[in-house]
């Protein structure tokens, strides 16, 4: 049966109802996913029964997995994590929790796994529990990157070409004091890293998109630290105008996937002590650098 989908917004995002994730996908379907990606970047698909196992399979026509960085978070399978302010037994954590910190920080604009060298190519998000229809917060918003940087003005465009940004997973700690160390080994695996603020796609006949993070740090290099921070809280306020937007309106087992290259998403703030929100997400490894204006792409 071919796959029936329906478009959120003109620029991003399709709901799909006739498909079960949970069985394996055929060729023909799993090229009709990846075109829909490309083209429209994110993908809902409503009405899943998904498990750690199901979903790890689903997520393997895509590519390959990442591992978490750590090993205590709110996950049994080192390929999930858990988005969660519950514990991987079911219990409801204090907002206070280092797990529940981590999630709270998801409310900065973001892309997943901008820390590493080949950032993440796709994520998949699947909702377990999800917040009732009255409660304030909960949707995951994205934004259209390369949307937002044919909008830039021109001279903006000029001033970012040869900028970068620093990503450091252990850098979180700034933002979110309250969080531990990471241990020495972890540090090791995940050093900084830095990528252009303006990201070249070679199979977009090299169209162009912004390129940074505000869950990492909050400041742009190449300038003085001052001028990093008023840039990219300027590029913040930028980005977040409406007519880039997506905002998922989670429902009870939903899967959605989304394209790390192209959007940032964050989640809205919600009262994490009074409502239960459990999500199961599998990333998939980008096997890429990100290439900017003046890298030497073959």
């Amino acid at each position: 049966m071919p796959i029936d989908f329906e478009n959120i917004t003109d620029h991003t995002g399709v709901r799909i109802y006739n498909f079960d994730a949970a069985k394996n996908v055929d060729e023909d379907d799993l090229n009709e996913i990846k075109k829909l990606m490309q083209k429209k970047h994110f993908i809902c698909f409503k009405n899943q029964k998904l498990d750690e196992d199901s979903l790890i399979n689903f997520c393997r026509n895509f590519g390959n997995l990442e591992s978490y960085p750590e090993k205590n978070k709110t996950k049994k399978n080192i390929q999930i994590f858990n988005v969660a302010n519950i514990s991987a037994d079911g219990e409801h954590l204090n907002e206070n929790d280092p797990r529940v910190v981590l999630q709270k920080n998801n409310s900065r604009w973001h892309t997943d796994s901008s820390y590493r060298f080949y950032p993440a190519l796709y994520s998949l998000l699947f909702g377990k529990e999800t917040l009732p229809k009255e409660a304030s917060g909960g949707q995951t918003q994205f934004s259209n990157m390369l949307l937002a940087y044919k909008s830039l003005p021109e001279d903006i465009k000029e001033k970012l070409k040869p900028l970068h940004q620093v990503h450091s997973y252990n850098d979180i700690r700034r933002l979110e004091p309250s969080l531990p160390e990471l241990t020495i080994d972890e540090k090791r695996n995940f050093p900084p890293v830095t990528h252009p603020l303006i990201r070249v796609h070679p199979d977009r006949a090299m169209e162009k998109s912004l390129f940074f993070t505000s869950n990492t740090s909050l400041e742009i290099g190449g300038m003085s630290f001052k001028e990093g921070k008023e840039l990219h809280s300027w590029l913040v306020n930028f980005i977040s105008n409406e007519e880039f937007y997506l905002t998922h309106e989670w429902e009870l087992n939903d899967l959605i996937m989304w394209d790390n290259r192209v959007l940032l998403h964050r989640v809205l703030p919600y009262d994490y002590s009074k409502y239960r929100r459990a999500m199961i997400r599998g990333t998939i490894e980008g096997t890429k650098p990100v290439y900017g204006p003046f890298s030497q792409i073959n």
